[in-house]
């Protein structure tokens, strides 16, 4: 098991990056298929949305259980822009009306404050499925604001920060 090492200080919110793998190929990301996601964005925050169960037993105890979560990440507001693969790809979504496998993308999460004892960045892959939001709001510039469901399970690993590579946990063992 990887020892980690936290930064010193307070983590900084550039210190965790999203990434849209651009060709949706888990087995080989690198730098040249990876566009990072958060140019001109002012909150990306993501959210637990954790399922809940609650009971009352015959003794009268109170029951809660965590059962799982839904995360979800909510990207406002993300101007289109001629320098954005990211944004680009989300106005032609939303453009032709996308549904079902078209709105499933793949996102590499990095956190680079968290690292093992070859420098390596703590790091996950997951699937995410894009639901399309307010499209055009405001009046500096187009947004295509949207939120990101996360769906399956997450492939943790670590990313080399000079050339983005990524490895899954017990990869070449």
């Amino acid at each position: 098991m990887a020892e980690w090492t936290y930064a010193k200080g307070d983590a900084k919110r550039k210190d965790f990056m999203t990434f849209w793998i651009k060709d949706g190929n888990t087995k080989s990301v690198t730098s040249e298929n990876l566009a990072i996601i958060g140019k001109g964005i002012e909150d990306m925050p993501i959210s637990a949305n954790v399922e809940t169960e609650e009971s009352q037993d015959v003794l009268g105890n109170n029951n809660f259980e965590i059962t799982g979560y839904a995360k979800s990440m909510t990207v406002e507001p993300m101007k289109v822009s001629g320098e954005d693969e990211y944004s680009q790809h989300i106005d032609e979504l939303m453009e032709s009306d996308a549904t079902l496998s078209e709105l499933h993308n793949q996102y590499l999460c990095v956190k680079r404050y968290k690292t093992d004892e070859s420098g390596k960045a703590r790091a996950w892959i997951q699937e995410g499925v894009i639901e399309p939001g307010d499209f055009a709001s405001g009046l500096a510039g187009v947004s295509t604001s949207h939120t990101v469901h996360y769906v399956g399970p997450k492939t943790l690993g670590v990313v080399d920060l000079e050339t983005m590579t990524f490895t899954a946990d017990g990869a070449g063992l």
